[in-house]
């Protein structure tokens, strides 16, 4: 698929603003994108999921990127946390199971509808709170 036709595919998509062609690949960035329909969308085009990395904003909230190979080209999408929840899309795909559970525990990012919302990582004692800046026993 070419970039053009991909770009039109993903502009499609509910909360899509514009798709930037890099020399790095296709990056999106729509704060509000609906992340379930993206993941359906590449599952559909035949994408395969890489991973989803995170960053702390100053304004409280986290970016989440969720990169995709299509076709030999990186796919990526930059999105914003709302009070600090997003949709899972582990139920869509599998493989973003594992990589939510982490960034729930080290950003503190709540995915809504995650199949299997359990702690992954025990943190030592002198690290509990440094990390999600909270005890953890609140969690």
């Amino acid at each position: 698929m070419s970039p053009k036709t991909l770009e039109t595919e993903l502009l499609l998509l509910p909360g899509a603003t514009e798709v930037e062609i890099r020399p790095d690949g296709l990056w999106l960035d729509a704060p509000a994108l609906n992340v379930r329909a993206m993941a359906q969308k590449m599952v559909w085009l035949g994408a395969h999921f890489s991973t989803i990395t995170a960053t702390a904003l100053p304004n409280g909230e986290t970016e989440l990127i969720y990169h995709y190979l299509l076709d030999r080209q990186s796919v990526n999408f930059a999105v914003q946390t709302q009070n600090q929840v997003t949709h899972s899309i582990a139920e869509i795909i599998p493989a973003a199971n594992w990589i939510e559970g982490e960034i729930q525990e080290l950003y503190h990012v709540h995915f809504r509808g995650h199949p299997n919302p359990c702690r992954l990582i025990r943190l030592p004692e002198q690290l509990t709170g440094w990390v999600t800046g909270t005890n953890e026993t609140e969690l």
